[in-house]
């Protein structure tokens, strides 16, 4: 039985049938076989974004729909009621910062449509689409491009070769040349390209200030998810996390940066003895909860030197990530040096320092995973069943007190008995933060 995205591309291929657009790097057999993961890009006419939103919006079995307009395309994230989503890019120029690179209504113009009712780009703007969007980004396009124009007919890629040839003035063998990044190309490409009516004049200007304003408009709207998991070592913590990071990357195409512990623009402090590489190796291979220190100063310079980690980095981290809409997967957060101040070889009151969290930034969502003592103890041995019950029963307290104390943040403690059930508390908890 298909799903609640399945059956809403086929609702939206049919009742756009009678609109102006061409659907872009389409090549699944049919729009059943469309990729798990895979957006639709579309090219529209600009004039007729409210058709294409109204259709949008009468879809069965939406949950949520979140639009963000730029001057050159607007993003549509579709998320459906069984979990299941979609990202439509409506495309109204082929702009690059700033700069056009195709000619939207002669891409439209030359548009037919298959078998199937899907109205595509002709074959030459296809390639040529695939071959400029990848090369102007400085990469090498995906093997399945590749794949797809191998299938072409003899005749089809020929036409292609010569048109290509035509308007780039290109020397090559193959079209697969193409779509791997050559800075001869690239070189080329641009210079063409800058010669464009679009690109001259008053338009330059223009674009560029469209452009700059697309900018600033994500400054001041596009904002950064920050996650944090806690969990004692075994309940399962870098499994969901890992999980989590593969979904927000492949499903909801989010850029992910994952921080171990603290922002670390302050080395390890072994690093000072032992070089920073050296030094990550061996507190990977040392056991949890094996300090021996007991001194007070100790402790406190210790901490100092973390805590001025925790203030100095998370403004580094929120200008180089959230600011840019980053998701931010913290894997263990500051809440270890309040519940298990041992792990960090330290001796200091849990009052003490918990009180530093007041200035520390609080992330979205807050996720505290645990799991029976007997379930640990099968994944990890080196803790005691009653060190299991204390700290287990000490997290989920400070995060019910720390959720009491400010709603507009999320800490929840999961018993992560059924991944597919964490999972989907984890990503409802960032859907609504988002």
């Amino acid at each position: 039985m298909s799903n609640d995205r399945k059956r809403f591309i086929a609702y939206f291929i049919k009742h756009i049938s009678s609109l102006r657009y061409v659907l872009l790097k389409y090549i699944a057999g049919s729009s059943s076989q469309i990729a798990e993961f895979s957006d639709l890009d579309l090219l529209i006419d600009s004039r007729q974004l409210y058709r294409f939103l109204e259709i949008i919006r009468a879809g069965g079995h939406i949950n949520r729909i979140n639009i963000q307009q730029k001057s050159f395309v607007t993003y549509v994230s579709i998320h459906f009621d069984d979990h299941t989503y979609l990202e439509l890019d409506l495309i109204n120029k082929f702009d690059r910062k700033g700069v056009i690179y195709l000619n939207a209504q002669e891409v439209l113009n030359n548009g037919s449509m298959n078998d199937e009712g899907i109205r595509l780009p002709s074959p030459m703007h296809h390639f040529e689409y695939i071959m400029l969007f990848y090369m102007l980004n400085r990469g090498t396009a995906d093997q399945k491009y590749h794949e797809h124009f191998a299938t072409y007919t003899f005749g089809k890629r020929a036409e292609i070769f010569g048109y290509i040839r035509a308007k780039y003035d290109y020397i090559f063998n193959t079209l697969d040349e193409l779509l791997a990044f050559k800075k001869k190309y690239y070189d080329i490409a641009v210079e063409i390209i800058e010669t464009y009516p679009e690109n001259r004049g008053i338009n330059k200007y223009f674009n560029k200030i469209q452009y700059l304003k697309d900018l600033v408009n994500d400054l001041i709207n596009i904002r950064g998810i920050t996650i944090t998991f806690s969990g004692v070592d075994g309940a399962g913590k870098s499994t969901v996390l890992e999980k989590v990071k593969y979904i927000l990357q492949n499903k909801y195409r989010q850029k992910i940066v994952v921080i171990r512990h603290r922002p670390s623009i302050l080395p390890i402090l072994s690093a000072l003895l032992h070089g920073r590489k050296k030094a990550e190796e061996l507190s990977t291979s040392k056991l949890p909860r094996q300090g021996t220190n007991k001194n007070f100063f100790s402790s406190l310079a210790r901490f100092s030197y973390y805590f001025m980690d925790y203030v100095i980095g998370q403004f580094y981290v929120y200008i180089r990530y959230t600011l840019r809409g980053y998701t931010v997967l913290y894997d263990r957060y500051y809440f270890d040096f309040i519940i298990d101040a041992r792990r960090s070889n330290l001796s200091l009151s849990r009052n003490f320092i918990r009180k530093g969290y007041h200035f520390i930034f609080k992330p979205d969502v807050n996720v505290f995973l645990y799991a029976e003592p007997e379930i640990i103890r099968q994944r990890k041995q080196e803790m005691e069943v009653s060190d299991i019950r204390k700290l287990t029963d000490d997290y989920r307290q400070l995060f019910v007190e720390l959720g009491k104390s400010n709603k507009k943040r999320k800490y929840i403690s999961i018993n992560n008995v059924n991944l597919d059930d964490t999972l989907n508390i984890v990503l409802d908890e960032y859907l609504n933060a988002s």
